[in-house]
């Protein structure tokens, strides 16, 4: 009889063990299965934030449904769950934070938790840089036409029979009668200068009429012209000065003309060199033209030195000198370590619309485009891009820097 009570005491507590010890197991069970998720989560919110800040850098702001939705459908790639997003943006004029919070239900037994379901949940924040501009320096800006009326300028391009001269003063006068938003002057040396046209507004017409009244001869006084030119841009409201010198002769002297330029740039103006070579240059010729352009901040910069060969060139090249000084934004900083990274978008109403890049800014005027400068690692914009940012109807935002995690 006593044993008989004995073994069944023994059977509730058995039952009890096991129970406990079942619930602690499915509890177990359930905890990994959670943590699995929980990395699922984490995950997903990674791969969500970082796509869509790669939407916003292809496609720019806003983050609307449709760049939500693309986000998404790549982060999903990254889980194996089914997964929610919950968005946040954060602008500032440096930086795009995306915030993705992901939620994932994970199945839970009435046994151990008071519902059949919970949900585990992860966040993540990534940030795009970004450089946001207000306003874009086109203020008419000063130019001071720098020409070599030397004798040599009286010979033929290698391509071509016509002169040099002619072909300078054709490609001259297109390009005032381009209609573009700059002030010009000009200086016109040989073995001193000869005539100098003050910036202003009625400086074109007396531009082409000095053209049309003079001829190329005598040597080649560098330094005169480039003294001449820094005096006339010294003498203009300070829009935004530069100095395109156009020669095809070494100096008479490289001293003097190299000093020359550095009082130009101790001016604060940016000098262009546009070099007319033919058969007979020499790397002397190239070598003075790359020392003496560039911005102040870079003297010597190759990028701001043009060549022309012909008489085609002589055309395009000056379309492309002077197309760079329209309008530009910057300088981008940090610069582009690969400028093909670079976006740009035009803001207006709280919507951003690409611009593409262009070769030829003055051919596109009447497009919104832009073209990245190496040079002082600004963005210059065409007439069309331009005149929305000066109304002060558009912003722009320049995009170039990969999108990290920051929490």
């Amino acid at each position: 009889m006593r044993r008989d009570r004995q073994r069944g005491a023994i059977t509730p507590a058995i039952a009890v063990a096991t129970l406990l010890a079942s619930v602690l197991s499915i509890g177990g069970i359930t905890l990994g299965t959670m943590a699995v998720k929980r990395r699922d989560a984490q995950n997903a919110a990674d791969a969500a934030t970082l796509a869509a800040l790669q939407v916003i850098k292809e496609r720019g702001m806003p983050f609307d449904a449709s760049a939500r939705e693309l986000a998404e459908r790549i982060a999903r790639g990254n889980s194996r769950s089914d997964v929610r997003f919950t968005w946040g943006v954060t602008e500032t004029a440096g930086a795009v934070d995306i915030t993705a919070v992901t939620s994932i239900d994970v199945d839970t037994p009435l046994l151990v938790w008071t519902s059949g379901s919970t949900e585990v949940r992860a966040r993540s924040v990534s940030r795009l840089p970004q450089t946001k501009f207000d306003s874009a320096e086109r203020r008419l800006p000063k130019l001071a036409l720098v020409l070599d009326y030397s004798g040599s300028m009286d010979l033929p391009f290698t391509g071509g029979s016509r002169r040099a001269i002619d072909v300078l003063e054709d490609s001259v006068t297109a390009l005032l009668n381009a209609g573009l938003e700059i002030d010009y002057g000009a200086s016109f040396y040989s073995s001193n200068v000869f005539r100098n046209v003050a910036i202003g507004a009625g400086a074109p017409n007396q531009i082409i009429t000095t053209m049309n009244n003079f001829d190329a001869g005598g040597s080649t006084n560098t330094a005169e012209g480039l003294a001449a030119g820094r005096n006339l841009l010294a003498a203009a409201p300070d829009t935004g000065r530069y100095l395109l010198l156009v020669s095809d002769g070494e100096p008479n002297s490289m001293a003097e003309a190299r000093a020359a330029a550095a009082t130009v740039w101790n001016a604060g103006m940016t000098i262009f060199t546009l070099e007319v070579r033919r058969s007979g240059s020499g790397p002397a010729l190239d070598q003075f033209m790359t020392d003496v352009a560039g911005a102040p901040g870079n003297r010597g910069d190759r990028n701001f030195h043009y060549v022309a060969t012909s008489g085609a060139d002589l055309v395009n090249e000056f379309r492309r000198i002077v197309s760079t000084i329209v309008c530009k934004v910057g300088p981008i900083s940090p610069a582009p370590t690969d400028p093909s990274e670079l976006r740009v978008f035009l803001r207006q109403a709280g919507a951003e619309r690409a611009l593409e890049p262009s070769a030829d800014l003055a051919a596109d005027r009447d497009l919104e485009r832009f073209r990245y400068e190496p040079g002082d690692a600004s963005v210059r914009l065409t007439a069309r891009a331009c005149d929305s940012v000066v109304s002060g109807a558009a912003s722009i935002v320049v995009r170039h820097e990969r999108a990290g995690l920051t929490q």
